[in-house]
């Protein structure tokens, strides 16, 4: 039992069999190698006239004979699988440490130029058995290399040197000093080695785990891209396709081995990829399909660059504009969101009707009573015209302001496509000005100053900047009502994200609008006033919206007051 925990130490459990045997053989064959080529170079020195000492021809030939013969069986033992193979791996360690001393003793004992040949066997050992398997043949070795030194101080040497110029060593202080420096020399090499290999060991160990994790990381990928509902496409530099998953595959209708390897833009033109688009488009991004079968789909997707290193050593290509693609087909999304638009659409609709219905009957009321009173006055001929011209503005007034609600109505139920185009922003300011203070109108006290530029152009749908720029004055001249300062409106050309935009500001200095209300302003109905449907601002929201632009409520921390500010995206200049 102790001996099979001894020969079980001289190698890691990590090590099997099947690897020792490789090593094994291995090392039976460089022996060969080893011991063959030091002794022909050392007989071609010695033709050369060299002073070294080996053998005669016929020693060493029987030598290499023994080292041969003894490999080879060596190597048939090893085929069979029943020995323990630790245990034969120590013993070829421990032979070559006696063919190491032969060879030395036969070639000069301390004066030998094949002492070294030690080492061999004992770094061998360190590397294959680890330490324990370095320090046995160290030991060895030292044992060894000692009885070599001995008979040679004892004068036991082969009859063939005197045959040469050997010089034999009597001095037991120098035999000393020569065993002991290669005493401390053999095991100091088999302690390196066996610490080489406890750190190549640690270091196959790390490696295999890491490889472990690295598989199970691969297949769960690969998992995860097959199995993931959404389509996953990968793209080079090149905007070359390099992978392409199941869910891409069902939704785009092409199959991966057509797909793989092609450009990008061949299959999925509508799919825009520049970082330009990407911030531009801050919601959804959104494009027309083509499919392989020829239908038309509706797919949201987004992009992201794949800043993946690269190895030059593989000879692998630049991958710093390498993106991965996702995608999703959104057509029955879209269609439930149209259909819950419409919901929506009709339930405001729905409150619309009513708000009309109740908004309908003071301004009737109110005609019907003038009607009523022109009837009686008509007697009166003296109080006839100006009761009537009262009258008249009052039905006047209550008729635009009924016919103000029809309007905002119908623009909010119905809205109308846009038709853009070049305009003098001017002008249709001071056109909606005219309108909005005109004679029995709501607002004709209304105190509006224009502070636009001349030859300022707008490229948008003349008619429906009319509507937003009306509502939004019309708001100003209510919160301005109860004060003596003006209304302000002014306009500028500025660039934002790259964009031309062109920006109006409405400024009033009425009381402001409260924190707490800011995110209702604009829900249709919503209004802080009376007499007011609540549409303006829903309004102003849905046509800005069809022209691309936004509305901002901006702060004003030098006085009380409000400035709606509303930029609109211009082309090039007209």
């Amino acid at each position: 039992m102790a001996e099979r925990r001894f020969f079980k130490a001289l190698s890691p459990v990590h090590d099997t069999e099947e690897q020792l045997r490789h090593h094994i053989l291995w090392l039976m064959m460089i022996r060969v190698v080893l011991f063959t080529l030091l002794i022909a170079i050392t007989a071609v020195l010695q033709a050369q006239g060299q002073n070294v000492i080996l053998p005669p021809l016929s020693v060493t030939l029987a030598f290499l004979s023994v080292v041969f013969i003894y490999s080879i069986g060596s190597v048939a033992l090893l085929q069979n699988k029943s020995h323990r193979i630790r245990r034969f791996g120590l013993i070829q360690l421990l032979s070559d440490t006696i063919f190491a001393a032969v060879l030395v003793f036969g070639t000069g004992c301390s004066q030998s130029i094949f002492t070294s040949v030690f080492i061999f066997p004992i770094i061998a050992g360190g590397l294959i058995l680890y330490r324990i398997g370095g320090l046995i043949p160290a030991a060895a070795a030292t044992i060894l290399f000692g009885i070599v030194l001995t008979c040679e101080y004892l004068g036991f040497l082969p009859p063939f040197y005197a045959e040469t110029n050997y010089i034999p060593l009597k001095n037991s202080l120098s035999i000393t000093n020569i065993f002991a420096v290669y005493g401390v020399t053999f095991f100091t090499m088999a302690l390196l080695s066996g610490m080489l290999a406890g750190r190549l060991r640690s270091t196959e160990e790390e490696l295999s785990k890491t490889s472990l994790q690295f598989d199970r990381l691969s297949r769960l990928y690969k998992q995860i891209f097959d199995d993931i509902s959404t389509g996953i496409i990968t793209i080079d530099g090149e905007n070359t396709i390099t992978s392409y998953n199941f869910a891409a595959e069902r939704i785009s209708g092409f199959p991966a081995d057509k797909i793989i390897g092609q450009s990008f833009d061949t299959f999925f033109s509508g799919i825009v990829l520049t970082e330009k688009e990407k911030e531009k488009e801050k919601g959804r991004q959104v494009a027309d399909l083509k499919r392989e079968d020829g239908n038309m789909i509706r797919v949201g997707y987004s992009f992201a660059r794949l800043n993946l290193p690269t190895d030059t050593l593989l000879d692998e290509p630049e991958c710093s504009n390498c993106k991965v693609i996702t995608m999703q087909d959104i057509s029955q999304v879209e269609k439930m969101e149209q259909q819950v638009r419409d919901a929506e659409k009709m339930a405001a609709i729905g409150e619309l009707s009513a708000a009309i219905a109740h908004d309908f009957r003071n301004p009737l009321a109110a005609i019907s009573g003038s009607a009523q009173l022109l009837a009686m006055d008509m007697a009166d001929q003296s109080k006839a015209d100006s009761t009537n011209q009262s009258l008249n503005d009052i039905i006047l007034r209550e008729s635009n302001r009924m016919a103000e609600t029809i309007t905002d109505f119908l623009q909010f139920a119905r809205p109308t496509a846009i038709t853009p185009e070049w305009f003098d922003l001017v002008r249709m300011v001071e056109e909606t000005v005219s309108q909005l203070t005109c004679k029995n109108s709501r607002h004709q006290g209304c105190n509006i100053v224009v502070e636009i530029p001349d030859q300022l152009y707008c490229w948008a749908d003349r008619q429906q900047l009319q509507t937003i720029v009306s509502h939004l004055l019309a708001n100003s001249c209510m919160a301005s009502s109860q004060t003596l300062h003006p209304v302000v409106i002014k306009a500028r050309e500025d660039k934002q994200q790259g964009q031309n935009v062109l920006c109006i500001q409405v400024v009033d200095q009425g009381p402001g609008i409260a924190e707490e209300i800011r995110e209702h302003i604009f829900t249709p109905f919503y209004s802080t006033w009376g007499d007011s449907t609540g549409l303006g601002l829903s309004i102003v929201k849905q046509l800005l919206e069809h022209h691309d632009g936004e509305i901002t409520i901006l702060d004003r921390r030098e006085s009380t007051g409000c400035v709606v500010e509303i930029c609109l995206p211009l082309p090039s200049s007209p």
